[in-house]
């Protein structure tokens, strides 16, 4: 029987590389052979252990990949074929609870008290434990929600429909109107492609937010408008100068930070919105509700995970437009997946993009 390797993380900030016997196959499951896997910031709170996650488990949710094997009935559950290049939702819903019968999946009721998020909070204890993107193969249950990647998409641009269907879902949530004026803040991975999806969607001016001049110069190269260093520049002058002197229509705080969410509010205009996609950790983060919510009608939005936001994500991957690939900076092997985590971690070498790729070579 063939091994499969994988990394996992046994224990609080312990990685290791592991083998798992290949699985059988049941009726409407399938085994995806994984291309590339991205570094998420969200990796580094699990092997923190900021949110209580259940060791050990395999990581990675920002995975992309082909079918190499079905059981029966999977190809016209999932409506794929052997070979085809696919993108798993890293959501695996119940069906039967309130929110995935809403189509708010992100919110099924079950992946709070049991794990139905790959990568993040299923424990390798569950058969067949090949429940994340770190790895050689891919386990997909009958309830998985699969999507087929056109050929012509390149693979170090479809690995990242996952990011950007997080930016997609927070967009929809939030839509700007044609021609309004959207802050992002943050210029990370999810914070470029919230620039993207905003600027996709019909924002009339994008204003990025952040630092590191290589991140925000690439901002304006992908879809940014304006860009602004907030540690060089009043950025609370800056976002109000270039929306007209009224602050944005639509702020979206994708850096996760407590300043950041903080400051979100400062720059939206009276009676704009302000959308939460960014996750602190666990952290508190002080709000003055009178002064920098009520007294200006701010609405807050919050936005979590990916849900029915894959398909617009493959629709603008596959259109070309934005060359979204240029985030990605460092690739590392399967076996490199610590030194991968870190690279990610302390942005060595004005990294961006960390992927892991299970096939590269050492």
């Amino acid at each position: 029987m063939k091994a499969v390797k994988s990394a996992v993380i046994s224990a609080k900030e312990q990685l290791e590389i592991r083998s798992f016997p290949l699985p059988g196959l049941g009726r409407g499951e399938m085994l995806i052979k994984v291309e590339m896997c991205g570094i998420c910031g969200s990796d580094l709170h699990i092997f923190r252990g900021d949110w209580g996650e259940p060791y050990p488990l395999i990581p990675g949710h920002e995975f992309i990949g082909r079918v190499a094997q079905m059981g029966e009935g999977a190809a016209e559950r999932h409506q794929v074929r052997i070979g085809d290049r696919v993108a798993v939702e890293m959501i695996l819903p119940c069906w039967e609870c309130e929110y995935c019968k809403a189509g708010r999946y992100n919110l099924c009721l079950q992946d709070r008290s049991e794990g139905r998020q790959y990568g993040c909070n299923i424990s390798m204890t569950r058969a067949p434990s090949l429940y994340g993107g770190w790895s050689e193969y891919l386990f997909v249950p009958p309830n998985a929600i699969v999507h087929r990647i056109p050929e012509h998409v390149p693979l170090r641009r479809a690995v990242l429909v996952e990011p950007l269907a997080v930016a997609v879902r927070a967009v929809h949530l939030t839509p700007p109107r044609l021609g309004d004026c959207v802050a992002v803040i943050g210029a990370g991975p999810i914070g470029l492609l919230t620039a993207v999806a905003a600027k996709a969607a019909g924002a009339g001016c994008v204003i990025l937010v952040g630092t590191r001049e290589e991140r925000l110069a690439l901002g304006k190269e992908l879809a940014a408008d304006f860009a602004v260093d907030f540690r060089q520049e009043n950025a609370r002058e800056k976002v109000r100068a270039y929306s007209g002197g009224r602050g944005a229509d639509i702020v979206f705080e994708t850096a996760g930070t407590v300043s950041g969410q903080i400051d979100s509010l400062h720059y939206a205009r009276t009676a704009g919105v302000v959308n939460y996609v960014g996750l602190t950790g666990n952290k508190t983060v002080p709000i003055h509700t009178d002064a920098e919510m009520t007294f200006k009608e701010v609405k807050l939005q919050t936005s979590f995970l990916s849900a029915g936001a894959y398909q617009a994500a493959i629709r603008i991957i596959s259109g070309g437009r934005y060359p979204i690939e240029k985030l990605i900076t460092h690739e590392f092997s399967l076996d490199q997946a610590y030194r991968g985590l870190q690279c990610a971690a302390n942005r060595d070498e004005k990294a961006i993009k960390v992927i892991l790729v299970p096939d590269l070579s050492e």
